[in-house]
């Protein structure tokens, strides 16, 4: 194909300064050069845009141009020691680990609590609880946002609901920008970022990372929340 037949620099006019876009609007765009274009090309044309980063597909049918970029959370030392634990303790299990400084680029203030998160499959959270705390110091169970042990390192096991956005970084489970934006909203444990804090969180999220707004809201509804946090992305974007 042609570059020339992309017409990028006239798509970038057209649609650049517009939060999102759809195919259907696509379609519109490349039928005022060429009336009689085959909607197969199209789709081969919105293909090539995507594979060579023109565009960004941030949900079902809807593209943008923004130069977010990917959200790769920090694996650190005691984290991989966390994750050779899970993997030679619990092979077959499905589970992710991160850490709440994951917080810290997009927040207002630093949270300065030493926290890893080990959200595994609901049945398995007491076994994955009582092998934890034979290994490490001090492991929580369940929700909590407790300073039960102030200024030490704390593992908190908790459920990986069904359906959760993950990701894997060179073979380590951890969170995508999506989950952890519908915890931070959700769930109980972080309430003490609610308010201001929470709205400036995403406020930043969605300006620092290409975030899939179909992938947040399906895992929204997994919570229940899908509606109120709708509602709340439209009142800070």
């Amino acid at each position: 194909m042609r570059q020339t037949d992309l017409h990028i620099q006239e798509l970038q006019t057209e649609f650049g300064d517009k939060e999102y876009f759809q195919v259907e609007d696509i379609f519109t765009f490349y039928q005022s050069f060429e009336p009689t274009i085959a909607k197969s090309t199209i789709n081969w044309r919105i293909y090539t845009l995507v594979k060579t980063d023109v565009i960004k597909r941030i949900g079902r049918g809807k593209y943008n141009f923004e130069n977010g970029k990917a959200f790769t959370p920090q694996i650190t030392p005691k984290a991989l020691k966390i994750n050779s634990f899970m993997k030679t303790n619990f092979p077959y299990l499905k589970y992710i680990i991160w850490h709440i400084s994951e917080i810290n680029p997009v927040s207002q203030h630093l949270i300065n609590k030493d926290t890893y998160y080990v959200e595994v499959e609901r049945d398995a959270i007491n076994a994955v609880f009582e092998q934890l705390r034979e290994k490490f110091k001090y492991v929580l169970r369940g929700r909590t946002n407790e300073d039960v042990y102030f200024g030490e390192s704390v593992i908190i096991v908790r459920s990986l609901v069904t359906g959760s956005p993950t990701q894997s970084i060179n073979k380590f489970p951890t969170t995508t920008i999506e989950k952890l934006l519908v915890d931070l909203f959700a769930d109980k444990e972080f309430e003490f970022l609610h308010g201001y804090e929470l709205t400036h969180i995403f406020n930043n999220a969605f300006s620092k990372y290409t975030i899939n707004i179909d992938k947040l809201l399906r895992y929204a509804s997994r919570k229940a929340k899908r509606e109120q946090i709708s509602e709340f992305i439209k009142t800070i974007k």
